[in-house]
């Protein structure tokens, strides 16, 4: 049923506890199910004649695909590949949970996972932008939607540096939740070249991506389909960093003191942390470093497991805090717009949330 490769690697992580403890969702949750080596013996399993059903399907998507188990993987070994293999014989075989169902209907029918409509404080914001730019914003199902403040204030940052650029008024979506929901499928591909035709209709030589989830997807999967070739996909990140450090964007110190929760789509998947520590430090901020943090930083969650299992979403949040809190910090900075809506959505008293782009913007 499974690929030889990911049949290969569920046999050897069905053995090994290595990366128990630094899995995000088991470790707020307390579930020995929802470990990586547990979602390893059930593909092997699988493989060994054991059906596979509506039970282990939940657990295959009780994951963030966060790697943080590769990352810890002395042997080399990536579970999140057998994991999102499981999820697309999970919807092809119509046993994929029913909230999963909806989420992958949302994406497919009105172009993002919520199944909402564009924001009208995104929409205010992109208002007077041209059609056609040097650059393009890609800002993503979240920040179009339930994060606009996030959007808002990139758009508002890009202004301020007088940067020449655009954002896609019906931008579509990249494929990045689509692929982690039911894997790469015929399905992710077609959206993905659709939405290339759009960016390259743009205009724009330079693809600038707010949400780190999207510009792994531009990376690791257009890049390989060959969709964006003669574009420069960049993140919202390192490309304010560079504003920063051009001088086209002034930035007053802050006075604040916060911790700094990492995108790990960000640190871990695109193997980015300077941009984000320039940004920390043109604020002024004083800086209480988390003690998971850079490669090792632990996910809060994602939209779509918000969108499947709140209270696990709850939990991660709320394991995220309790690092900053034994650190005596009560103020946590995020740094994309997923990240921004999941912590302030869980915050619990005595903690302020705040999105580092938002924060910039008042400060530029």
């Amino acid at each position: 049923m499974f690929s030889n490769d990911s049949a290969r690697q569920a046999d050897a992580c069905r053995f090994c506890w290595m990366c128990r403890h630094i899995c995000p969702v088991s470790g707020s949750t307390g579930n020995e199910a929802w470990t990586p080596r547990a979602r390893g013996l059930m593909v092997s399993m699988i493989e060994r004649g054991t059906e596979y059903d509506g039970e282990i399907a939940e657990a295959m998507y009780h994951c963030t695909l966060c790697d943080a188990c590769a990352n810890d993987c002395v042997t080399g070994y990536k579970p999140s590949d057998f994991i999102r293999e499981a999820r697309m014989l999970a919807v092809v075989n119509d046993f994929a949970p029913k909230a999963i169902v909806r989420e992958i209907d949302n994406i497919l029918t009105k172009g993002n996972i919520f199944g909402a409509e564009p924001a009208e404080k995104f929409l205010a914001a992109i208002k007077a932008l041209p059609e056609k730019a040097e650059t393009l914003l890609f800002v993503g199902q979240s920040g179009r939607t339930v994060a606009a403040d996030t959007a808002a204030a990139a758009i508002s940052l890009l202004k301020k540096a007088k940067v020449n650029f655009t954002v896609l008024k019906d931008e579509p979506a990249s494929g990045a939740y689509l692929a982690d929901l039911m894997g790469l499928t015929g399905d992710v591909q077609n959206v993905a070249v659709m939405t290339a035709e759009a960016i390259r209709a743009s205009g724009a030589k330079k693809l600038c991506v707010l949400n780190p989830a999207d510009a792994v997807m531009f990376r690791d999967n257009y890049g390989k389909w060959n969709l964006l070739d003669g574009i420069e996909v960049v993140t919202f990140t390192s490309l304010v960093a560079g504003l920063i450090a051009s001088g086209e964007l002034n930035v007053r110190e802050a006075g604040l003191k916060a911790s700094l929760h990492e995108p790990v789509k960000l640190t871990r998947g695109l193997d980015e942390e300077k941009p984000l520590n320039d940004i920390i430090s043109a604020l002024g901020i004083n800086y209480v470093r988390l003690f998971l943090h850079g490669k090792m930083s632990r996910c809060v969650g994602t939209v779509m497991m918000d969108g499947y299992d709140t209270a696990v979403s709850q939990a991660m949040v709320k394991t995220r805090l309790d690092d900053a809190h034994r650190l005596g910090c009560s103020t946590v900075l995020t740094a994309s717009p997923d990240d921004s809506y999941i912590m302030k959505k869980y915050s619990s008293d005595g903690f302020k949330v705040i999105d580092i782009f938002e924060l910039l913007d008042s400060n530029c």
